[in-house]
């Protein structure tokens, strides 16, 4: 995605309110406080947003009351009517571009080159019968653009009269888009409606595949382009120490926030809001500290959003909304913490490399996605295209990995609390945790690289605009032009291939400029690698086992 925005204002009462609060815990011993000594410098010290800390026992009240990270973000891009993408209020020209729109028809072109490939291999095994149906299943569809393009493309080669191949894929093909989204599906509808029984537009999540899909039933392609990134993530600080912990966010609203939004605020939700804000001041702090603040729960402040919704400023209105995140022990949300544990040396590699703690984004999605698209193909592979690395995505070494697009934002040490519900979130994607996953349903990866490499066993030759640029326009030309040298020189977007166990040898990637999806431990200095193996015995000691992982790892 490309976006450049000017960077978001910073609230001075938010800055104010923070002083008082700290101000008034320095005395008071607390959890936070231990473990912020416990972190020591971060090398990401901006990502951490308006902390305030709070005392061990609180631990608990802060599950029970506050979101985590993750459920913020799913809220403000997923919520069924408010989300920035369930909305329909994504914008895909104004705030952000992909490369399948900036390449358009192109980029489907050489997709649809490759599948053919694969649907061509599958065919001449006998791993695909001539009168089975094979699908292309694309995840996060958005606009429906990238399957317009592949099936423009298929109909156009099968015209061919030296095609007989692709006129046989021709017939055999349905292009299936799922998306979250009912107001994206509609879209995604009507621009395909007139490849009629071979595009078909239908609701369902990419982290749960098999609720739409019954497994072992699809022989295909399972395809997504820039999805991974969207799905929602846990924010969590890790410390050479051994420590670790899970973010949770903290809605709030300050005297000036609460006036501006009062008319706004029916007076049965004003009450609920108040007396929420009595019980989790308590909770959190063990008394009321703060008459000026209002402090909301996850159900609180998704009422206050719907309630905002049907007024005329919601965009603005929603900048009223301050934030502040709450750091308490990575065992009050187990699956992040039994995740951790069961890649400690990578996760201890990243802690040696830098040599200090740092906030990381922990993706879960794209491990259940992975096993959802494993789960589903019976036979076929799964192409995922998108920006990220190996494991090396989750510390901040290179460059940050979290990005905010749409009004305001901005992609450089990017905001995620600017204009909640107005701006999309995304997350480098972490492909050497999205082939471990992937292993445990039978796939294994058949090539990881740059994505200008998909260009390789193409006719697509992309220094000719194509038709729908006006040769007069030299802007427009212009941008073009960018966009091909940024698919050339962006190495960060990745594509990686994974094939099906049993579908059959006969495909192979047609380019041999693969990246490693291991980490390379030899690089560290010796003095790094002794670090690492302490890091990783600090934090086998440290982080807690679950009650499911035990029982798994009891029960294979």
């Amino acid at each position: 995605m490309l976006h450049l925005s000017p960077r978001p204002r910073v609230s001075l009462f938010a800055i104010g309110a923070l002083s008082t609060v700290l101000a008034s815990l320095l005395a008071v011993p607390s959890f936070a406080a231990d473990s912020k000594a416990e972190r020591g410098e971060l090398l990401n010290p901006w990502e951490i947003h308006d902390e305030i800390r709070v005392e061990p026992s609180a631990a608990t009240a802060v599950k029970d009351n506050l979101l985590t990270f993750l459920e913020y973000q799913d809220l403000v891009m997923f919520h069924p009517t408010l989300g920035y993408y369930a909305s329909g209020r994504v914008n895909f020209t104004s705030d952000y571009r992909t490369f399948p729109d900036a390449l358009s028809p192109y980029f489907g072109h050489m997709i649809a080159q490759h599948i053919f490939d694969m649907w061509d291999g599958m065919r001449k095994a006998g791993t695909l019968g001539e009168n089975e149906k094979f699908t292309i299943a694309e995840f996060g569809a958005g606009d429906g653009a990238l399957a317009e393009s592949i099936l423009e493309y298929i109909d156009h080669r099968a015209t061919e009269a030296d095609s007989p191949g692709w006129r046989d894929f021709n017939k055999q093909v349905v292009y299936a888009c799922y998306d979250r989204s009912p107001a994206l599906s509609a879209l995604q509808k009507k621009r395909n409606s007139r490849f009629g029984e071979r595009f078909e537009a239908r609701e369902g999540d990419a982290v749960n595949p098999t609720a739409t899909i019954p497994a072992g039933s699809l022989k295909g392609v399972i395809l997504s382009n820039e999805l991974p990134d969207a799905f929602s993530v846990h924010k969590v600080v890790l410390s050479p120490s051994g420590s670790a912990e899970v973010g949770y966010v903290a809605p709030t609203l300050s005297k000036e926030g609460w006036k501006k939004l009062e008319k706004d605020i029916p007076g049965t939700l004003q009450k609920r809001l108040k007396d929420e804000d009595a019980s989790i001041q308590t909770k959190l702090f063990g008394r009321q500290r703060e008459s000026s603040t209002v402090y909301m729960s996850r159900a609180g402040f998704v009422a206050l959003l719907e309630a905002l919704s049907s007024t005329k400023n919601y965009e603005t209105d929603v900048d009223a909304i301050e934030f502040h995140e709450v750091y308490v022990p990575i065992e009050t949300v187990p699956e992040v913490a039994d995740h951790i544990r069961q890649y400690i040396p990578a996760y201890a590699y990243e802690l040696a490399r830098g040599g200090k703690s740092f906030a990381a984004y922990i993706n879960l999605g794209e491990g259940r996605f992975i096993q959802g698209a494993g789960k589903i193909l019976k036979a076929g592979y799964v192409v995922t295209i998108d920006y990220g690395s190996n494991w090396d995505s989750v510390s901040p070494l290179e460059f940050d990995h979290l990005r905010a697009y749409g009004p305001g934002s901005t992609t450089v040490r990017s905001n995620p609390y600017h204009s909640p519900t107005l701006n999309d979130i995304t997350t480098d994607v972490n492909f050497s945790h999205v082939v471990e996953e992937g292993r445990a349903v039978g796939l294994h990866p058949v090539f990881f690289g740059p994505q200008h490499t998909l260009i390789t066993g193409t006719p697509v030759v992309l220094e000719m605009p194509p038709p729908q640029h006006d040769s007069k326009d030299a802007a427009d030309i212009d941008d073009y032009n960018n966009w091909v040298q940024s698919f050339y020189t962006w190495d960060v977007y990745k594509i990686l291939v994974e094939q099906k166990d049993g579908t059959d040898p006969s495909y192979s990637f047609p380019d041999d400029r693969a990246e490693p999806l291991a980490v390379k431990n030899e690089d560290l200095t010796a003095a790094d690698q002794a670090l690492e193996k302490e890091i990783e015995s600090r934090l086998r000691e440290r982080l807690p086992v679950s009650a499911a992982a035990a029982s798994a790892s009891s029960h294979p």
